[in-house]
């Protein structure tokens, strides 16, 4: 008889969680003080003492719950980087805790005219409709808006029944097209812990009865575990946008780094970026790759971003080479190049004036025609000189043939500045000139080479983020060689980063098959991959990274369209 009263006073969500027992402990005890589930006694406090009773210890419960279930929040919301993740996050343990149907979240976001609200993300248990992000200026005239300017909430039992002063209005417009009925509504700000307001919450139709079928006013309490939920919210939604701006610096810097590097040496420009796609193409096809010795390796998405960083930034220390040697493309320079061959016309006229001058000397009378001969004669060799000099200051392989006319040149003089005889071509020229293949000397080899620890000094100066950290290592690793005979430190395979083989892979098969190298002419794709099969089988590359390169197709995607 006692229970069937007591009952009857309780409110129903009381009801739910009643659970009776014969016998302590209890969280209430009818008639003495207690711990534990509630319990009956032989002295009955009244209808009403006890009905205050239970409803103080259901409280209780209930705010040891909301306690716990705020920490479980907080810490689901702090372990979440990704922003878009976290609004989903924000609304959907918004809706769990204080039991909405329906919800939504709006950012506060900087206008070309002010401040504006971005419909930023949507959750209906009961209807499902597609959703477009939009913006609208902030404004009283909306619920969302109202709170964002004010920082207030809003706590409406009937948005269809709002007070006459009010300054907003209810959006009738999705409850139309989706057949929906909103009622209840609980609009919080999201603010930081400098009281900023971030971001808006707004929680729709809160249900209860056994299947959830009845919709309810939020009541007061239900404001205080919004507001708390929404500091917490606030907090992981600055750090959230802190986050992205960082990553919107790193962004910003490694493109105007990319831009900096190929102003430098247009001749490979767009070549970071396609050594990127290919290195991260690779990596994602790795993810796909079952059995094998990487079968078991996978890249998240933060590592993904870390190989495309390293690999936009793996030729940035290029910088530090010397622009003359940077941009080689000729043993000799432009200019030098100019210069000799002028020699070589210098030499011609000084041949044929002797010649005249020999005859006059001896009284030889002038022979027109003779004099023709030997001028064609004369300019003959000189064409042939010509084509020699030329065909030596050539970044191919050294034919034979030219190398035997390099040393007759070796051999030629003319007049010097100071009126005296001088060799046509100096020591540098002809150590420059006797390069056997390529266009750089030893030295400049050596100076090009050093590019890759310019890059990882330079990289490792900066204060990258905990998941970019190895980024400088990835790209101090990408000349190294499985067989040790790669540079800068001769690493060897098991030494070198898995993301540094890929990125070796990427960057032979680019430079194999670019199309603005002024030194060279693109190699087709089909013939650089015998060539890295060949790079492979001689020990310089990852067999495995390179079957999975060429099965998954990974090489197609920088090949220019036809």
């Amino acid at each position: 008889m006692h229970r069937n009263r007591l009952l009857g006073r309780l409110r129903h969500e009381v009801v739910q969680v009643l659970e009776w027992t014969e016998a302590g402990p209890a969280d209430v005890v009818l008639g003495v003080a207690g711990e534990g589930r509630l319990a009956g006694c032989a002295l009955w406090p009244g209808d009403e003492g006890a009905a205050a009773l239970v409803q103080a210890g259901f409280e209780r419960l209930r705010d040891r719950r909301n306690m716990e279930r705020l920490h479980e929040v907080g810490r689901a919301l702090a372990s979440e980087q990704d922003l878009d993740r976290l609004l989903e996050l924000i609304l959907s343990q918004g809706r769990d805790l204080l039991q909405a149907e329906a919800g939504s979240i709006y950012l506060v976001l900087d206008g070309a005219e002010g401040k504006e609200l971005l419909f930023a993300h949507t959750q209906n248990a009961k209807v499902q409709l597609p959703y477009h992000r939009s913006r609208v200026p902030v404004s009283v005239g909306s619920m969302a808006g109202f709170v964002a300017l004010t920082g207030a909430t809003l706590n409406l039992p009937d948005v269809y029944r709002l007070p006459p002063s009010a300054p907003y209005q209810f959006n009738a417009t999705f409850d139309h097209q989706a057949n929906y009925h909103s009622t209840s509504m609980l609009v919080v700000p999201l603010a930081d812990t400098e009281g900023q307001v971030l971001g808006v919450l707004q929680l729709i139709n809160r249900m209860e009865g056994t299947a959830g079928e009845v919709c309810v006013p939020f009541l007061a309490e239900h404001e205080r575990l919004a507001q708390s939920l929404a500091g917490q919210a606030g907090v992981a939604l600055k750090n959230a946008r802190l986050r992205e701006a960082i990553e919107q610096l790193f962004e910003s810097f490694v493109n105007a780094s990319v831009t900096a590097i190929e102003q430098r040496d247009p001749a490979t420009q767009g070549h970071s970026r396609r050594v990127a796609t290919l290195t991260e193409g690779l990596a994602r096809a790795v993810n796909r790759t079952d059995g094998g010795p990487y079968g078991g390796l996978f890249f998240n998405e933060r590592q993904l971003k870390e190989i495309r960083y390293a690999s936009l930034l793996h030729d940035f220390g290029k910088v530090g080479v010397r622009e003359e040697v940077l941009v080689k493309s000729k043993k000799l320079p432009d200019a030098r190049l100019e210069l000799l061959l002028q020699r070589l016309r210098q030499r011609r006229e000084e041949t044929a004036m002797a010649r005249l001058l020999e005859d006059w000397a001896a009284g030889v009378p002038f022979d027109g025609a003779a004099w023709a001969a030997l001028r064609r004669e004369q300019e003959a060799e000189a064409e042939r000189l010509v084509a020699a000099l030329r065909r030596s200051n050539e970044p191919t392989v050294l034919p034979q043939d030219v190398a035997d006319e390099l040393e007759l040149l070796a051999e030629l003089s003319c007049t010097g500045a100071d009126g005296g005889r001088a060799r046509l071509l100096e020591p540098a020229d002809l150590t420059a000139l006797r390069i056997r293949k390529g266009s750089l000397s030893e030295r400049e080899r050596l100076e090009i080479e050093n590019h890759v620890t310019h890059t990882y000094h330079f990289l490792s100066q900066i204060p990258w983020t905990p998941d970019l950290a190895s980024i400088p290592g990835i790209a101090y690793a990408h000349h190294e060689r499985l067989n040790g005979q790669g540079y800068p430190r001769r690493l060897t395979g098991p030494e070198i980063p898995v993301q540094s083989k890929a990125m070796a892979i990427a960057d032979i098969y680019d430079a194999l098959t670019a199309e603005d190298r002024p030194y060279k002419a693109a190699v087709p794709w089909v013939r650089s991959l015998d060539i890295l099969g060949q790079e492979a089988s001689d020990g310089h590359v990852d067999p495995e990274l390179l079957r999975v390169f060429i099965e998954a197709g990974v090489y197609k995607t920088t090949l220019q369209a036809p």
